[in-house]
């Protein structure tokens, strides 16, 4: 049996059939694009990722050197074998709640003991399959254990995406690209659907999962990783009292450091505590 690996599809990572991409002009037009999407979000949860066509691989260049030329914080996906960019928009409730358990998590490690090259943030480094490879994508946060994957570019250990809840489709799409683009090297994802009306925070946690694909007549079956949601937690503000169902969040050692956990070592746990004061402190200031 071939040991062969199946990616997926990048129109299908893209979403562009329930997602027609635009046509790509230029950086200012992209720029005014961006400015408009951002001040619709700053009055209302919208979808928060904008898709290109006819983005050539020198025009993707140009727009990461000159990404502080758009106005705002940006994250980046792009598909060059289809010549597609999707960009998302982040706004401070995303980065406020992936970074609280990206630091939490680094924090709880570090009170285990585990030295900082093996819980080392890459952030929002690019990430690719190869230098050559024809897709990139930035996360949120990202983090790998710099001592099993010492070489810069290696697949983080763990990966967490954050968005509003009309962008669903495309974060989960971006969850199937860190596992199935890395080909499940990535153990771990965290999804963070986060609703500002409802002041509601949903966290879905994801692991690679390897089946066998299809047999064709152009190859024989291979492995295909795909997502597998093991976990759901709702975190509610507005209930009364605020409420968390399907706490806690366990975070397993051995997919967020990449090795078996020793002595004081375990797994990070968010209890329903922990996850309402990250929510307090997304929507503190929100009526």
């Amino acid at each position: 049996m071939s040991s062969s690996i199946i990616l997926p599809a990048s129109a299908t990572l893209a979403m562009t059939k329930l997602y027609p991409p635009r046509t790509f002009n230029s950086l200012d037009d992209c720029k005014t694009e961006i400015s408009a999407l951002w001040a619709r979000l700053r009055e209302r949860d919208v979808n928060q990722v904008l898709s290109y066509k006819h983005v050539r691989p020198s025009a993707f260049v140009y727009l990461e050197k000159h990404r502080c030329q758009l106005g705002t914080s940006v994250r980046f996906t792009y598909h060059e074998d289809i010549e597609t960019l999707l960009i998302k928009i982040p706004l401070e409730p995303h980065e406020g709640a992936q970074r609280s358990i990206a630091e939490d998590t680094a924090t709880m490690l570090s009170n285990m003991g585990v030295e900082r090259d093996e819980r080392w943030p890459t952030g929002a480094a690019t990430y690719k399959i190869s230098p050559t490879s024809e897709s990139a994508k930035e996360g949120d946060s990202t983090y790998r254990n710099r001592i099993l994957r010492p070489n810069e570019g290696d697949w983080p250990h763990w990966a967490i995406e954050s968005g509003v809840s009309e962008s669903l489709p495309h974060l989960r799409m971006a969850v199937d690209w860190w596992i199935g683009k890395s080909r499940g090297r990535i153990g771990l994802v965290l999804l963070l659907d986060i609703s500002r009306a409802r002041k509601l925070i949903t966290i879905e946690k994801y692991v690679a999962y390897a089946r066998q694909g299809p047999r064709t007549r152009a190859q024989a079956a291979g492995a295909v990783h795909v997502r597998r949601c093991v976990s759901t937690i709702v975190v509610n503000l507005k209930a009364n009292p605020p409420s968390v169902q399907g706490a806690p969040l366990i975070l397993e050692f051995k997919k967020i450091v990449g090795r078996p956990a020793v002595n004081q070592e375990r797994d990070v746990v968010f209890d329903s505590a922990a996850l309402l004061a990250i929510a307090r402190g997304v929507f503190r200031g929100m009526s």
